[in-house]
């Protein structure tokens, strides 16, 4: 399906099973042209994982800006998705807006678990260190995520040959204050 058949597609009356089908087009043959038709449906229950699908195929910064600003309108697990497409795409233009949702820490220990293992996934000096201090001062449960999230980074960046800043949150996490069973 071209982008333009598509995106016709998205702006009809079609139903939910034809617009599914038009993102993945979208995500395949897409460009900015089609980010804002893709990012309306992030709010939409039925369409919201094929429209994230989509964006997060799209080869260009439009898409990845449209998953961010999407931040501040969405809630509960579409909000949480998102979380984790940002941390799948490595996005590090993300960390501070991942960083200010996981040192929010009890509000939404969801939404703190998926922002803490996404500043793990995308693993640069900035995100590891908003893991290192929710990983200090965070409740139990963020304490938790922090812990898998640092270790998580610590092997990317080993993997990366950054084996000095792997070793760091390592020893960070068996410094750590002992966590309590979180059920």
């Amino acid at each position: 399906m071209k982008e333009s058949s598509a995106l016709a597609v998205l702006n009809s009356d079609a139903g939910p099973y034809e617009k599914a089908m038009a993102c993945d087009a979208l995500g395949a043959v897409g460009t900015a042209k089609a980010v804002p038709a893709l990012a309306k449906l992030l709010a939409d229950e039925k369409l919201h994982d094929y429209a994230r699908d989509g964006l997060e195929r799209i080869n260009d910064p439009a898409a990845n800006k449209a998953l961010l600003d999407s931040l501040e309108t969405l809630g509960g697990s579409l909000r949480t998705g998102v979380m984790i497409t940002l941390g799948d795409l490595g996005d590090a233009a993300a960390v501070p807006a991942l960083a200010e949702i996981a040192k929010k820490g009890g509000e939404d220990q969801y939404a703190t678990a998926a922002a803490l293992s996404s500043l793990g996934k995308i693993a640069t000096q900035e995100s590891t260190k908003a893991i290192l201090a929710v990983l200090a001062s965070g409740d139990a449960n963020a304490k938790n995520a922090a812990t898998h999230a640092a270790l998580a980074a610590a092997q990317k960046m080993e993997k990366a040959g950054q084996k000095d800043a792997a070793e760091k949150l390592r020893k960070a996490v068996t410094e750590a204050e002992p966590l309590a069973r979180v059920e």
